[in-house]
Formats: structure tokens, sequence, C-alpha cells
């Protein structure tokens, strides 16, 4: 009878037995602890980016990014994004010039968004024009934006050229983005009357789409 086969086999049961026997003392160190995943940095990065970007919309909108938000909100919030995410996508710097001119005439982020939508540069101004909006002051203002040059006044929805005509050249130029977006601040210097004399008054003009947006006095 030969053993010598048999008991290779018997030692290699009993050690996968003690194996399968074998526990972690709780003192060891190790007692509890399952497996973990390795972080990702690619999806951290991406979920730090969703939230601000949520952020920044939210505060575009004037709406609390601390509470929560209504059924309607959550609506605009997600138009918001998605035309943000366009906005990034346009592919030439062409596009990018015609969206950002007409930009602020387009009313809300939907607007938008369909204009995006369109395939072709040509289909878009094509839209645009049974939109009945024009960005050329070529043919002349029409009489109520001659007034407001006369009157040497500024109002929301003005070109920067209807300002220059009005006020003159800036003092100075801030640009912020890429110049192709137009989107400027530009700042006057004036000496005004006061109780005390003249003094010196900035005033500052903001610019999206190279249109008016706001402005404040210093």
């Amino acid at each position: 009878m030969k053993w010598t086969s048999i008991i290779p086999a018997v030692i290699l049961l009993c050690g996968l037995s003690a194996c399968s026997l074998l526990q972690r003392h709780y003192s060891s160190g190790y007692y509890g602890q399952e497996s973990s995943v390795a972080p990702d940095p690619a999806a951290d990065f991406y979920n730090l980016r969703k939230a601000h970007d949520q952020q920044e919309a939210l505060e575009e909108m004037g709406i609390d990014p601390t509470r929560p938000l209504g059924e309607n909100e959550q609506h605009s919030l997600n138009l918001r994004l998605q035309l943000k995410r366009m906005e990034d996508e346009i592919p030439t710097k062409r596009e990018k010039q015609q969206y950002y001119r007409y930009k602020a005439f387009l009313p809300g982020d939907l607007a938008r968004i369909t204009f995006l939508r369109i395939p072709s540069v040509e289909g878009r101004e094509r839209w645009i024009q049974k939109l009945g909006i024009s960005d050329d002051d070529s043919n002349g203002y029409s009489e109520d934006m001659a007034q407001i040059i006369e009157n040497n006044d500024i109002v929301v929805g003005m070109s920067q050229k209807a300002v220059t005509e009005s006020w003159g050249d800036p003092d100075m130029v801030e640009v912020a983005g890429s110049p192709v977006y137009r989107n400027e601040r530009w700042k006057y210097s004036k000496y005004v009357s006061s109780e005390d004399g003249y003094r010196k008054e900035m005033r500052i003009i903001y610019f999206e789409g190279g249109r008016v947006v706001g402005w404040e006095t210093l």
C-alpha cells in the first residue's frame, strides 16, 4: 500500500480547513474592516464642478442656493444649466460672435436654447429676423433711441455704439473673458457740482453681448 500519495492531499485539506476557520481577532487592528473602493479623482472633480455650476446659476438667477427649490425654480435652473452647457459647446468663433451679438435680445433661456439648437448660422439669422430682432444700427436709430442719445442718457439694451454717441468714448474699458463675448465694463470720470464745489464722479456701465445690462455711480 502506498501512503506517500495520500499524505500531501491530507495536508492540503487540513490547511484549507484551518484557513476557513481563521477569524480576525478584535485586537488585531483588522477586526470588522471590509475592503473599500479606491477613490475616483475624476468623479470627485465632476461632482465639485457640477455643484459649483449649480450654485453659480442660482446666484445669476437671484435664487438663494441654500434653500430648497420649488418646482418652477428647479425647471428654470435646469434650463439655465442646459444653456450654459450649450454655450460652452459653441464650436466656431463665427457662431460665438453671432450668438453673443443677439443674446441680450433673446427673451429668456428657452429662446436662447432654441436659437442654439438651429443647426446653421444662416438658419439662426432667419429665425432672428422672424422675431423682429436687429443688432444693426447702420440704418439709424429709432425715434426714442435718438431722443435718449440727444439727452445724453443711457438705457438697458443700448448698443456700445449708441453709448459712445451719448456719453463719448470711455476713459477705461475692462473685458471679461474672451473679447468675442463682448462682456465689458466701461468707466467714465466726470466732475459734477456739489455743496462742497465740484467733485469727481465715477460712472460704470456694464455690457453683456455688447448691450447695456446695468450701470452704477461711485
